[in-house]
């Protein structure tokens, strides 16, 4: 049956709810109730409220009956677990504030904020909490503005977690892509049948503009000392007051949080981690040589008979190792490394924290109840994806027919990312935008694609402009939530850092409009168009040191 424009009814809907409600969950609850009313429309067997309410009902169910949308449930769950232990046990914190007394002077107290938000890759609220708490006292120290550490701070939680090859942002991304995947007609052809998610998944990193830019210019802000805008003002205000005050740089300030032995707080801090990303990789090549070298054989009848031949050489062994990796059972890897990470993280807290179970239990807890809203956003947009999949409502399908010649399909990265930056600042929430806009501009760009096979060189799921699109949902939300003053992550930033909330707003915008525009100007436009990837990027930092030198002032100590 085809729908048509009522297609679009589910998540026009849970769009709109989301832009009032300023939530997800009942927005995404809602498109899937819609979806299940359009589908039993004219099923007078069991009338239109029974039929409707039991295909609902199943709809949620059978997208948790996935198997592979268990396994990232899992991961999830065991990866919020580690990150309570390793959060509850302090070592993290007490790490961070040791480092923090080897700097001496303003420019090195905010290269050495941003470089502990890269070191904290895993989880974006992690991030926050621990670097926003434990540098306040250096940044003050040093006469730097709680507006700029709670921008350093902000500026970089999201963008590297949404950049990581193990974070609480990849098994949701990925399952986001495999669902839009499925529900194009891609899917049906032979290369979308053996499709390796997590393969695209790594070679989209590079076009997600916002995430990187984002990040370039937290570091030139950082090295130079140049701030322009509200932020400079701030900074000024900052600066002059500790002259005032005839502060000078002490390391007192930090003996209290830095009590402990340090070996103890780099194991506990450090080898949770290590362990998860070893075990994502171990599992990654077990499973992914089993079925590139065996082709499709199970491991152990792979003997080098089975294997076929290949060339011998570095570019060479880049290849076969990609290929492996990429063929390998991601879903299965991440949750392997999730336990992995888990196990190790509380033999640590036991055996080398010397925590007590109550304080263990407590950070198990705190870890889990942090991923809850998370997992059932992730539970929704699944059953919302399979309303809106070529098997029901067909709403791509039905997208690529009517805009496959309304609008060049070189501007759908750039579109993308608008759509996703303005849901986002909106609703406040990135995980929210992703969930709605993932699945559909995915498998319309691939509609799209295919549509216009005859002009386009590689209509492949890992052509520049599907990598674009798919990266420009992320990048897209990512900017949203760093320009709404109603994101969980910008207010969570401004409480750890002990920032006005208002004035972090003021202060980050233009900073977060900046980046954007270059992403927007030398990224989604010019990479659509043939312009190498690379070459976008190096543009787009160029540009941003030429923008920061022209616009940004020091502050006059």
């Amino acid at each position: 049956m085809d729908y048509g424009y009522t297609s679009l009814l589910p998540p026009l809907l849970a769009i709109a709810l989301a832009l009032l409600t300023r939530h997800v969950l009942l927005p995404l609850a809602a498109g899937i109730l819609v979806g299940a009313g359009l589908l039993a429309w004219g099923q007078t067997d069991a009338g239109f409220l029974i039929s409707t309410g039991e295909i609902f009902i199943r709809s949620i169910v059978d997208s948790v009956r996935d198997s592979d949308h268990l396994r990232v449930l899992v991961f999830t769950l065991l990866l919020g677990m580690m990150v309570g232990v390793i959060e509850v046990s302090g070592a993290m914190r007490r790490t961070i504030a040791r480092l923090a007394r080897r700097v001496r002077d303003r420019r090195g107290t905010q290269c050495l904020i941003a470089a502990t938000g890269l070191a904290v890759f895993f989880d974006d609220y992690a991030n926050t909490l621990l670097v926003g708490g434990t540098m306040r006292s250096t940044s003050d120290r040093f006469g730097i503005s709680r507006a700029k550490l709670a921008y350093l701070v902000d500026s970089t939680a999201a963008p590297v977690a949404g950049l990581a090859l193990v974070s609480t942002w990849v098994a949701t991304e990925l399952s986001y892509l495999q669902a839009g995947i499925d529900a194009s007609r891609y899917a049906e052809t032979a290369d979308g049948a053996s499709i390796q998610v997590f393969d695209i998944f790594i070679q989209s990193i590079p076009y997600r503009f916002y995430p990187w830019f984002a990040l370039i210019l937290v570091f030139v802000i950082a090295r130079t000392g140049r701030d322009f805008g509200p932020m400079r003002v701030a900074e000024q205000e900052a600066t002059t007051r500790l002259i005032a005050e005839k502060e000078k740089p002490s390391e007192t300030a930090t003996k209290d949080a830095i009590a402990g032995n340090s070996i103890a707080d780099t194991l506990a801090a450090l080898l949770p981690i290590a362990g998860c990303l070893v075990a994502v990789l171990a599992t990654l090549i077990v499973t992914g040589r089993a079925s590139v070298s065996g082709g499709g054989l199970a491991e152990s009848e792979v003997t080098e008979a089975t294997l076929p031949p290949t060339d011998t050489g570095f570019m060479s062994g880049l290849r076969i190792a990609g290929d492996v990796i990429g063929s390998g059972d991601s879903y299965l890897a991440l949750m392997v490394g999730g336990g992995s990470g888990l196990v190790i993280a509380l033999v640590i807290a036991f055996a080398v924290s010397k925590l007590s179970g109550s304080k263990v239990g407590k950070g198990l807890l705190d870890g889990a109840m942090q991923m809850m809203p998370a997992m059932t956003v992730l539970w929704l947009a699944w059953s919302l994806s399979a309303m809106t999949g070529k098997e029901s409502l067909d709403t791509g399908g039905f997208l690529s027919s009517v805009l496959s010649d309304a609008i060049d399909i070189r501007l759908m990265p750039t579109c993308v990312f608008i759509l996703a930056g303005a849901i986002a600042f909106a609703t406040g929430t990135s995980w929210g935008t992703m969930a709605i806009v993932t699945p559909i501009a995915v498998s319309l760009v691939l509609d799209m694609q295919a549509d216009a096979a005859a002009g386009i060189a590689n209509v492949a799921v890992n052509s520049p402009i599907a990598l674009a699109t798919f990266s420009g949902v992320l990048a897209g939300a990512i900017f949203g939530d760093h320009c709404s003053p109603i994101s969980d992550t910008t207010v969570l930033s401004s409480r750890a850092c002990g920032c006005d909330h208002v004035l972090h707003v003021r202060t980050q915008m233009p900073y977060a409009l900046l980046a954007g525009a270059v992403c927007v100007v030398t990224g989604t436009l010019p990479v659509a168009f043939g312009v190498p990837v690379w070459l976008c990027l190096a543009v787009g930092t160029a540009s941003l040191i030429a923008i920061v030198r022209w616009l940004g002032v020091r502050p006059v100590a």
